[in-house]
């Protein structure tokens, strides 16, 4: 305290407690203006701590503490009135001085901040207020207890830190360093007056996001590992006037002729302005940026979309991604569970018609995705189930199985014994034994329960498979009936005496007898418009069914033709010369000559433009036929060590079989192995696999020995989904 001749000039910190309801629009906007001075940096305060400003906010009512420094000069001769405080600029305020009554006598001859200077009190005096908002003469502004230099009550306070692990009902008292005296206090053994108590608890049922703390110019810098923060505020309720409106009430004139501008730049300029822009906002206007630019990327569009145009953009999605979907809300979850959606995911890998749901998998609202759900499981089993031991069938005792065919849950298997028989894919038990041949049967097809073989007989017949009655006897070639194909009531023969017959099945008469070939015919194609043979003598033929002619010979390889496929576009074809060709079936021209084997192509499958040839040199090769060129190569360390027997391949896999006694599966898109589905003992004899078939669950291998001192057998390996009903794949 100082002393001169005429007054007496008395200097105290007084703490006051701001009390704002966020419901008033007054008191809402005040809050806004409050916590932007709060972002202020550090070095706008006042080094003294006059003026120090903190907040606590229970999300309705705002408080904002302020430590003002209070001088005043007493005048021996003045005298102080009961009806009100002066405040600073020499207005009374009847709310402030009830108020101030009510505190300790200390307060007494200290001017207390009236309502209307409560901007000036928290500094925000030199913001311009948006026009019409006023401040409520309802805002409380409650002085709480002065503090003299030299009080011994601060004794190592500071305002800028605490404790906020303590408990609520003994908080650590945390104040100013700067505000600390070693001189006594008449008031050391008062109790703490109860305003300043609550003022000073801290808040531990909240815990909002905590950002970077202010202190005083004298403080001590603290370690950033350390020191706690003060708490930030939580969002404010959406009754607070928005910022938006302050911006526009202080939009320069020119705002809409720069705008104006701006939408006529093209894209690379406004890119270019906008960088600038921000290279010149300070960080408050950066972050008012990001509030306004967030939530316009955070909109739900899909729910936006009339459903037809939400399910267009969801069916660009994988199946994966559909799944992810389908976490995110419910109604992207109604979406992502759309049957025609999941239809169209299964056309895309195949499947086009819906088979009854194994009880294993779980229920679902759209049927087209159990479908899904079941071939994906499928699939996996291919890749990773380990293999079971496979059902063994006997019944051709030592004899060579000739042809091999898998239709539905029926296995039909012929053999040089001139017998043929239809066996259960599912018990491994023989159902019928097909006897009337008098020669080896080398050839045949099985639809439904339809039949038909051809022997060296030099004859075709017609069973039903169920019964295993002979239904009819078609005859007419003079040699062995080598090859034939079978395409809805027709089917053609190709024999060994060089020529090819087109056959009724209902009436078994002889339609068409296509002569033109030199030699054996060994293979041969029908797709109920052309026929495509190949035989002996280095030709592929051409044919229309219903004349008779040869429409195009396709000439150029240089030994026997053995394989042949046919897509109605492209005939393919593979020799004994080691080389396949790629023909065009309407014009009769060579388009492409692949070559890269080294022997006999033994095998091949055509999907789309894929194609795949499996070689007597133990190389299986895919290709491109629209460009010619070799995809993969099934080679490397686990290739097969012999001759490739026969194949089988999808859109997914390819399936080999070879004489060294393996069936092995690889990925038909990298050409990379993936396991051994088979491996005969290498014991004795050793091992050939003969023939396989192969549907989307089972895999049907028809193995025997070298030498023929084993009996040959039957293999049937099952990767179907568990519980699945028998009669899923008929």
């Amino acid at each position: 305290m100082l002393r001169n001749n005429m007054h007496v000039v008395s200097t105290k910190k007084v703490h006051y407690a701001i009390n704002l309801n966020a419901r008033n629009p007054a008191h809402a906007h005040l809050i806004t203006k409050v916590y932007q001075v709060l972002d202020e940096p550090p070095n706008s305060m006042d080094p003294s701590c006059s003026g120090k400003r903190w907040e606590t906010y229970d999300g309705t009512n705002a408080t904002f503490h302020v430590l003002q420094e209070i001088k005043t000069e007493n005048d021996p001769g003045a005298s102080h009135s009961n009806d009100g405080v002066s405040g600073p600029s020499g207005r009374t305020s009847s709310n402030a001085s009830s108020i101030g009554s009510s505190s300790s006598d200390s307060t007494k001859g200290f001017n207390v901040p009236s309502t209307s200077n409560a901007e000036k009190l928290l500094g925000l005096d030199e913001i311009k207020v948006e026009p019409g908002i006023k401040i409520e003469p309802d805002i409380k502004i409650e002085p709480g207890i002065e503090i003299e230099p030299g009080s011994s009550k601060s004794s190592n306070y500071n305002y800028c830190d605490g404790d906020e692990d303590s408990d609520d009902d003994n908080v650590e008292e945390s104040w100013c360093t700067c505000l600390s005296s070693h001189e006594d206090d008449d008031d050391d053994d008062d109790p703490e007056p109860e305003p300043e108590r609550l003022w000073r608890k801290r808040r531990h049922d909240q815990h909002p996001p905590h950002s970077g703390k202010k202190f005083c110019a004298e403080c001590p810098s603290p370690s950033p590992y350390t020191t706690e923060r003060w708490p930030s505020p939580t969002p404010l309720p959406s009754v607070i006037v928005p910022n938006t409106s302050v911006i526009a009430a202080q939009a320069p004139p020119d705002l809409k002729s720069w705008l104006g501008r701006f939408n006529n730049w093209t894209n690379v300029e406004k890119i270019q302005a906008i960088d600038e822009l921000i290279g010149c906002c300070a960080p408050s206007q950066v972050r008012h940026m990001m509030k306004s630019i967030e939530p316009l990327f955070q909109r739900d569009f899909i729910s936006l979309l009339p459903k037809e145009l939400a399910l267009t953009v969801l069916g660009y999605l994988q199946p994966k991604d559909l799944l992810r979907a389908a976490q995110t809300c419910r109604y992207w979850r109604f979406l992502a569970d759309d049957n025609l959606l999941w239809k169209e995911q299964c056309r895309r890998i195949g499947i086009t018609t819906l088979k009854k749901v194994p009880r294993s998998l779980p229920r679902c609202a759209s049927p087209w995705k159990a479908a899904y759900m079941r071939q994906y499981l499928i699939e996996s089993n291919w890749l990773h189930k380990p293999v079971a031991s496979p059902i063994i069938m006997r019944g051709h005792d030592d004899h060579v199985i000739t042809c091999l065919q898998f239709y539905g849950n029926r296995i039909l298997s012929g053999s040089d014994d001139t017998t043929l028989k239809v066996w259960s894919a599912v018990t491994g038990k023989c159902l019928r034994t097909l006897v009337g041949h008098s020669g080896g049967v080398w050839s045949s097809q099985m639809v439904n329960d339809l039949v038909i073989s051809g022997s060296t007989d030099r004859t075709l017949r017609i069973w039903n498979a169920k019964t295993g009655h002979c239904l009819k006897v078609l005859a007419g070639h003079t040699s062995t009936v080598r090859c034939m194909h079978l395409h809805q009531n027709r089917v053609v023969s190709g024999s060994r005496d060089a020529t090819l017959r087109l056959w009724s099945v209902p009436e078994g008469r002889c339609l068409r007898v296509l002569i033109g070939h030199l030699a054996a015919v060994r293979c041969v194609q029908y797709d109920g418009k052309l026929i495509v043979s190949g035989a002996y003598d280095y030709f592929v033929k051409v044919w229309n069914p219903d004349t008779g002619d040869c429409l195009h010979t396709l000439a150029g390889h240089t030994n026997r033709v053995y394989s042949l496929q046919f897509d109605g576009v492209h005939v393919v074809s593979g020799s004994l010369d080691t080389s396949i060709r790629v023909w065009d079936v309407e014009s009769g021209q060579l388009k492409h000559t692949l070559t890269g084997h080294q022997s006999l192509t033994s095998g091949m499958e055509l999907h789309s433009n894929i194609l795949v040839s499996g070689n007597a040199d133990s190389t299986v090769k895919v290709w491109d036929i629209t460009t010619g060129h070799c995809l993969h190569t099934l080679s490397g360390p686990n290739k097969h060590q012999s001759a490739v027997t026969c194949l089988q391949s999808s859109n997914r896999f390819v399936i080999t079989s070879s004489d060294d006694g393996t069936v092995k599966l690889w990925d038909v898109h990298t050409g990379e192995f993936i396991r051994n589905l088979v491996e005969l003992g290498s014991g004795g004899s050793g091992g050939v696999v003969w023939r396989i078939r192969a549907s989307a669950t089972k895999l049907i291998c028809a193995v025997g020995s070298r030498n023929g001192t084993e009996e040959t057998k039957l293999l049937v390996l099952d990767f179907d989904v568990p519980g699945a009903c028998r009669k899923c794949d008929e």
